[in-house]
C-alpha cells in the first residue's frame, strides 16, 4: 500500500474489492486487526479507522467479542450497469463512465446458425462478428454477434473495429429495439483466454442477447463474456404482480 490515498482508504477499498468480487459474501467474518495488520503492513490503528468508515458507510458490523461481518455490498459507480432496458452500445456505455474504450474485429464470416439460437432464427445462414472491447487499454469484453444474412447481406462491406453495429443495424432498417437477456457465470473458452488474458478458472459473467426489430422480427443474437472487474447488473423485480 504505496500510492498516494491514505492508507486506511487503501485498506477500505481493498475490503470493497473482494466483497464485489464475491471473495466475501454477506454474513462473512472480517480477518482480526491483528492479522489484517501483519497481511498489510500496517498498524492497528490504520486497521480500526478503515473498519470504522466502513462501519460509518454500512458495509460492515462489529459486535464486541465476536468480531466484524459484511452486512452490505458496496454501491459501484465505475462499473458497468447490464440488464436494464436501454439498448446502448457497449462501447458507448463504457464512454458514459469515463473511461476510455476501444474494439478490436477478431473475425467476421458467414457461418451456420448456432445450436442455440436454432429456435431463434428461422434462416440458415448467419453473420458472426467476434469483438473484443477494452476499457482503458484492457481487455474486458469478448462479444459474438450473430446477424440473418437474409436481413443484412453485406457486412463483410464494413469495417465493425470502427464502424457502429447498432448504426449498420439502424441504416438498413432492422434496429434492435427490444432484447430479452439472461445471464449466467461462466468460464471463458480456452480459444479465448489468452487474448482476453484470464485463466482457465476465472469466471465471467455471460450475458446472452436475443433482439428484436420494430416489427418484434428476429435481427440479432449476441453472447458477451464480461469481466467482473468493471461489471455490474440490476434486475427489477415486481411485488405489484400475483
Amino acid at each position: 500500500m504505496n500510492n498516494p490515498q491514505a492508507l486506511y482508504q487503501q485498506l477500505m477499498q481493498s475490503i470493497k474489492q473482494k466483497i464485489i468480487q464475491g471473495e466475501l459474501q454477506i454474513g462473512d467474518k472480517l480477518d482480526s486487526e491483528r492479522k489484517m495488520s501483519e497481511m498489510y503492513g500496517i498498524n492497528r490503528m490504520t486497521v480500526r479507522n478503515a473498519i470504522k468508515n466502513l462501519e460509518k458507510e454500512g458495509i460492515v458490523t462489529s459486535f464486541r467479542g465476536k468480531g466484524t461481518f459484511v452486512t452490505q455490498i458496496p454501491t459501484v459507480h465505475d462499473r458497468l450497469q447490464l440488464g436494464d432496458s436501454e439498448n446502448i452500445s457497449l462501447s458507448v456505455q463504457i464512454r458514459q463512465k469515463g473511461m476510455s474504450s476501444s474494439r478490436q474485429v477478431i473475425s467476421l464470416q458467414v457461418v451456420d446458425v448456432p445450436d442455440v439460437a436454432k429456435d431463434f432464427f428461422s434462416c440458415e445462414k448467419v453473420y458472426e462478428l467476434i469483438r473484443i472491447f477494452t476499457i482503458n487499454e484492457e481487455p474486458y469484453a469478448l462479444q459474438k454477434t450473430y446477424l440473418p444474412t437474409t436481413l443484412f447481406h453485406d457486412m463483410d462491406r464494413f469495417d465493425f473495429q470502427t464502424c457502429s453495429l447498432y448504426e449498420y443495424m439502424a441504416d438498413h432498417h432492422h434496429p434492435t429495439i427490444t432484447q430479452t437477456s439472461m445471464l449466467r457465470i461462466t468460464s471463458l473458452p480456452v480459444a479465448y483466454q489468452s487474448i482476453m488474458d484470464v485463466k482457465a478458472n476465472d469466471q465471467l459473467f455471460l450475458f446472452q442477447y436475443y433482439g428484436y426489430d420494430q416489427h418484434k422480427e428476429h435481427v440479432e443474437y449476441t453472447i458477451s463474456y464480461n469481466k467482473p472487474k468493471y461489471t455490474c447488473f440490476k434486475f427489477v423485480q415486481d411485488h405489484t404482480r400475483k
